[in-house]
């Protein structure tokens, strides 16, 4: 028998709700086994703490004073919830108006493709700028549109800082030429 399966017997075993053939075999386990001799042991103490459990009474005074640490709690828990209310009404507004002044770059900006708009303020440049160097960017088209993986413009930017104006893209392939 293996481990797994005495394992699922032993609370049986210890009730004695096993057949006696099946106790001989996990018997015989357990004297070869110290791991599952160990998992009886525990189970055993286990229900030796439950046998031997002391009930504690609560003082007379014990509800009453939980009912007023509830009360307390509670009353906190009412102020703490409309000063967290108010944080965010205020982060709210705030971040509404930092939108509206476009201070905040929109979410679309941590994707993987960019938009014109979006690669003219992660380069911090105005999209005129980009049209001049628009083709050593790598790039690809839908319809009229130029989109622009941020990962590709991050290997662009990198190769640019090792060897400035050394390499010029076309299409989003790279290739190296010399000048």
């Amino acid at each position: 028998m293996e481990c797994e399966q005495v394992k699922d017997e032993l609370v049986k075993f210890m009730d004695n709700e096993v057949s006696d053939e099946m106790r001989e075999v996990i018997q015989a386990h357990l004297d070869s086994c110290a791991d599952c001799s160990e998992e009886l042991e525990s189970l055993r103490e286990v229900v030796d703490l439950c046998h031997n459990w002391k009930d504690i009474l609560p003082s007379r005074n014990w509800e009453m004073g939980l009912n007023q640490k509830l009360g307390k709690a509670q009353g906190q828990s009412t102020t703490e919830l409309e000063i967290l209310r108010s944080a965010v009404v205020g982060l709210s507004r705030r971040v509404r108006e930092l939108e509206e002044s476009q201070a905040i770059l929109p979410p679309t900006l941590e994707s993987e493709i960019m938009t014109l708009d979006e690669l003219s303020r992660y380069l911090r440049l105005s999209i005129e700028q980009l049209y001049e160097i628009i083709d050593q960017l790598p790039r690809f088209q839908i319809g009229y549109e130029y989109r622009f993986m941020r990962e590709s413009i991050d290997q662009w930017i990198r190769s640019l800082e090792e060897r400035p104006y050394s390499q010029k893209y076309l299409w989003g392939d790279w290739y190296t030429e010399e000048e």
